[in-house]
């Protein structure tokens, strides 16, 4: 063999010696990476939100950079503008929360409202009892209307507290006389299934009913004391700038530097276009719904807080139009005295009109938010989609369902820029 041959052959199993070094190092790393967060799981939520956090003050900040302004004072000067404007928000949603009085009388509405609009549909016309479809729907729906009876009664406490109301309790104003025909209506609402029906639709009472044995507690959420950490994260990540990046490049070998740059780079680019694309379709919905609210009549406040809220919930691919339409259809079927900008609207088909309103506003959000705001930010498969959905709520409830996207953006992104670039640069 010659000494090429043997210099070829030495350098061949030096890169192969490296190649299984560098395996070996990343499976502990992810291993070792993958037990703490498992043993540090109550940390993973408030971190993620800081940075996610972090990462929408940046365009802020930035706002407020001056040459001669040092970064420090900056930085202070941007938190004191998000500061000003936090606090006149929640002085305004303050001001629109309802007190103990307004609870009541919500509730009681409610109530009536509800019983009012079943009863008026299951004995719209003695034609209608005698129709199988109607009572079909009034047998699968009495069970259920006892169910939300019993969920919004009031309990003794609650209706000792309004009779005081009644009287003007507390220097406040005394309930109106339609809320206390209300409230005694409520207390005449009996039962949609007999107890006849009751008795043969529940199980046997000499039926065996299985105990849980050895049922897992449910998982322990995140303490108040980790969440401390998120406005640490926002506070310091926002003082940051550029250290932690150039850091951790730092420690990337040379070989893998220009890598590390373009995946860096490609993820930042792909959160915060997810991020504001999904801020400005956000508003856009709640927009829409506000202006219809209104339109149909709606309160301007009441409209802006249901926008607002509707909105913000759109974050959740699909479960969000399942939220607008829950909230928007339950204040329509307690509304009263409404009064529609569109002339011809019939104010006792509120209901109808609402849902018309949220199926359009979906529809809208499909075709047009989607494709124009966030573009091709999220090209992903619907199915995918509701599988991370449904995957983030098992693993995190509520917030899991929330950042499920964000996570499929990230490893999405990641690796079609590490299959690209490794090939590009003929690593693999």
């Amino acid at each position: 063999m010659s000494p090429d041959q043997d210099f070829a052959e030495k350098e061949r199993e030096r890169r192969v010696r490296r190649r299984a070094f560098h395996l070996i190092f990343a499976f502990l790393a992810l291993v070792s990476g993958g037990f703490l967060i498992w043993k540090l799981s109550s940390l993973v939520l408030p971190i993620i939100v800081g940075a996610l956090l972090a990462f929408l003050f940046r365009p802020v900040k930035d706002r407020f950079k001056i040459s001669w302004l040092p970064h420090e004072l900056q930085v202070l000067c941007s938190f004191a503008a998000i500061g000003f404007v936090l606090f006149f928000a929640l002085d305004t949603a303050r001001k629109h929360i309802p007190d103990d009085q307004q609870k009541l009388e919500f509730k009681i509405r409610l109530k009536y409202k509800l019983n009012e609009k079943y009863q008026q549909l299951m004995t719209k016309s003695p034609e209608a009892k005698s129709n199988m479809l109607v009572a079909l729907i009034e047998k699968e729906a009495g069970p259920i209307m006892d169910k939300v009876n019993e969920l919004i009664e009031l309990d003794a406490q609650e209706r000792e507290l309004f009779l005081k109301y009644r009287a003007g309790f507390n220097g406040n104003r005394p309930i109106d006389d339609k809320f206390f025909e209300y409230f005694q209506a409520n207390q005449n609402t009996g039962k949609y299934v007999t107890p006849e029906e009751g008795t043969a639709a529940a199980p046997s009472a000499s039926a065996p009913v299985a105990a849980p044995v050895g049922s897992p507690a449910a998982p322990k959420g995140s303490s108040l004391e980790a969440w401390i950490l998120a406005p640490l994260i926002f506070f310091f990540l926002g003082f940051d700038n550029g250290q932690m990046r150039r850091y951790f490049i730092s420690l990337v070998p040379n070989r893998y530097f220009e890598l590390s740059l373009t995946l860096l780079d490609r993820l930042d680019d792909a959160i915060g276009k997810y991020l504001r694309g999904t801020l400005m379709e956000c508003f856009l919905v709640g927009l829409t719904l506000c202006l219809g609210l209104i339109l149909l009549g709606i309160p301007a406040g009441l409209a802006v807080a249901i926008g607002l809220v509707c909105g913000l919930a759109n974050a959740i691919p699909w479960l969000g139009t399942v939220i607008a339409l829950v909230i928007c259809l339950s204040y329509a079927l307690i509304a009263e005295n409404v009064a529609p900008l569109i002339p011809g609207m019939n104010p006792n088909n509120l209901p109808l009109y609402v849902l018309i309103l949220v199926g359009f506003t979906r529809v809208l959000d499909d075709i047009v938010f989607q494709p124009f705001v966030l573009g091709s930010a999220v090209n992903i498969h619907p199915l995918v989609v509701v599988v991370a959905i449904i995957g983030g709520s098992l693993i995190m409830g509520l917030w899991g369902m929330v950042f499920a996207i964000p996570a499929v953006v990230v490893v999405k992104t990641a690796v079609e820029t590490l299959f690209k670039e490794l090939k590009d640069y003929r690593i693999i």
